[in-house]
């Protein structure tokens, strides 16, 4: 199954080399959750603070199913 995954701040550098999108395309198998997704792309999950299933705030062992939207954010630092 194909799902679409957003790296946001951060983990936009696991983009595959010289990706120009905001949407990376990752092939997965039937029952992969949001934590393969990240796997697929090189994201390592203690990277991963925040998870987004089609705009719904879910968690790295969500499974997925053929296009799905994946938004992964890294911690959120700074700030006074």
């Amino acid at each position: 199954m194909r799902v679409g995954v957003r790296l946001q701040a951060i983990l936009r550098r696991y983009r595959p080399a010289g990706f120009q999108g905001d949407v990376v395309e990752a092939t997965l198998p039937e029952g992969a959750t949001a934590r393969d997704a990240a796997s697929a792309l090189g994201v390592p999950a203690d990277m991963i603070h925040a998870v987004f299933v089609n705009d719904k705030q879910s968690t790295l062992d969500t499974v997925l199913s053929e296009d799905d939207a994946v938004r992964l954010f890294p911690p959120v630092a700074g700030g006074r």
